[in-house]
């Protein structure tokens, strides 16, 4: 054997089928797995493109963009709190919960608007 290497291959009934180095094994697995996720990638994006196209309908550039409006005012509402809340070093309670009342909103109005922003860049609907 002139490459020094290892021989893999299945035997069956004093034959061997697929006779290959380790390193034609793995390129041949690599490619098995390479072509396998790109099969399912292109079955993840039809699955989404239904999915989305199916149950969002409305995902436009209206709604998107009412969407980042909301954003904006939650996350101004939020500031707003925060900077009247600083005025006193110990804030009451009540003050301190719609703080926190005002952070969640934003916070969930913003993981919304990202998740359809992806929607989006990922071609997930159809924007007309």
């Amino acid at each position: 054997m002139a490459s020094g290497g290892k021989i893999i291959g299945e035997y069956a009934k004093g034959k061997v089928d697929k006779l290959m180095t380790a390193d034609a094994a793995d390129s041949s697995r690599s490619q098995r797995i390479r072509h396998f996720l790109e099969n399912m990638d292109a079955a993840i994006l039809e699955a989404n493109c239904e999915v989305i196209g199916r149950e969002l309908p409305n995902l436009n550039r209206d709604s998107f963009l009412r969407m980042a409006v909301r954003v904006a005012e939650l996350r101004a509402d939020y500031i707003r709190a925060g900077l009247k809340m600083s005025e006193s070093r110990h804030p009451d309670s009540a003050a301190v919960s719609d703080l926190a009342r005002l952070r969640a909103a934003y916070e969930e109005m913003l993981a919304v608007y990202e998740a359809a922003e992806r929607v989006i860049e990922r071609g997930y609907a159809k924007l007309g």
